[in-house]
């Protein structure tokens, strides 16, 4: 008997083969350099990968790090006689040179209090964007949402940090609430003394950095949040829009 030689006119389904997952493109020290040259890139690499602890821990380092540059440059009576007259408070010779006394021996304490509060205050920064992504729509977590905010701060801050310690040396000892105005990339700065405070307050806010940082935020919350440009904006302008009412308010408040 002859063995038939007919085969089957169909052949067995072959299973489909997953698709290769996304693999991130760039290290994280990649990252931070491309952050002045390709943000959109970053941004898109955080989105399958994000990173969180290289970008933080040079951030609050190189923030405590500048602040102890800055401190010896810091007059802490002037501060301090500045506050009183706002508070409509008189103080004797004796008791403002107890203040300061007392303030200069608390401000040594000023940086290893930043390397515990900075950390912290990025990540409640994180939380209050992540909940405005959540609102418009965003399928975006919490580790994108850090990563994303931590980014887009990262290239303004660093080059305002180092701005303010180079220039500060050059300016000797100012009252504390003109180290804003060392940098003079607000509006704040070219306010005239006679403005109001809540004025001089609310343009503070309105610098190039800050701006800088809002642009930076609005690319990385439409690419990783994976939402429209409109919605991104709104994530990112809300925020900083009850920033600049309370500062307004609580200097208005204590004018």
């Amino acid at each position: 008997m002859e063995e038939s030689t007919d085969r089957p006119d169909y052949e067995p389904e072959l299973a489909a083969q997953p698709a290769p997952s996304a693999t991130e493109k760039f290290s994280q020290m990649q990252r931070l350099w491309m952050m002045f040259t390709s943000p959109g890139d970053v941004f898109s690499d955080i989105r399958i990968k994000p990173s969180w602890a290289l970008v933080m821990v040079i951030l609050v380092l190189l923030g405590v790090g500048v602040q102890t540059v800055i401190m010896p440059h810091v007059d802490t009576e002037s501060t301090i006689r500045a506050r009183m007259e706002q508070r409509g408070t008189e103080l004797s010779e004796a008791q403002i040179e107890n203040a300061v006394e007392q303030a200069e021996k608390f401000a040594k304490f000023g940086p290893i209090v930043g390397l515990i509060i900075a950390p912290i205050a990025w990540a409640i920064m994180a939380a209050v964007f992540l909940v405005m992504l959540k609102i418009v729509g965003s399928d975006v977590d919490f580790k994108q949402t850090l990563s994303t905010v931590l980014h887009a701060y990262w290239p303004a801050t660093a080059v305002q940090l180092v701005l303010t310690a180079v220039l500060i040396q050059r300016v000797g000892k100012v009252p504390q609430n003109e180290l804003a105005n060392v940098v003079k990339a607000n509006l704040g700065a070219f306010m005239s003394a006679d403005a109001p405070a809540w004025l001089t307050a609310a343009a503070g806010v309105l610098s190039v950095f800050n701006i800088w940082v809002v642009v930076l935020l609005i690319i990385g919350f439409a690419a990783v949040g994976k939402i429209s440009t409109g919605k991104a904006i709104t994530a990112a302008l809300v925020p900083w829009g009850v920033w600049v009412a309370a500062r307004a308010g609580v200097a208005a408040l204590f004018s």
